[in-house]
C-alpha cells in the first residue's frame, strides 16, 4: 500500500459512500476505524506490515469498508 493521489482518495471515498449510503455515518465509521487502528487493531485487509502506519490509516478505512472485511456494526458500537 502506498499514499494515494488525491483522485484516488476521492474515488475510495465514492466507493465507500455508495456502501455506507450516508457521509455523516462514512465519516463516523472512518474516524472510529482509525481510532481503532491506532490503538493496535489489526487490519481486516491484507496489508504490508511496513505500511500499517498512520498516514495509511484513512485510506486503509476507507478500503476495509468498501471490501467489506469488517463489521459496520461492531465498528459503530
Amino acid at each position: 500500500m502506498r499514499l494515494s493521489d488525491n483522485q484516488e482518495i476521492l474515488d475510495l471515498e465514492k466507493d465507500a459512500l455508495k456502501v455506507v449510503n450516508s457521509r455523516y455515518l462514512l465519516s463516523i465509521l472512518v474516524a472510529q476505524r482509525i481510532h481503532q487502528l491506532e490503538k493496535g487493531a489489526l487490519p481486516c485487509i491484507e496489508v504490508d506490515e511496513e505500511n500499517m502506519h498512520p498516514k495509511f490509516f484513512y485510506e486503509l478505512a476507507l478500503k476495509e469498508i468498501i471490501e467489506g472485511n469488517m463489521d459496520l456494526e461492531q465498528i459503530a458500537g
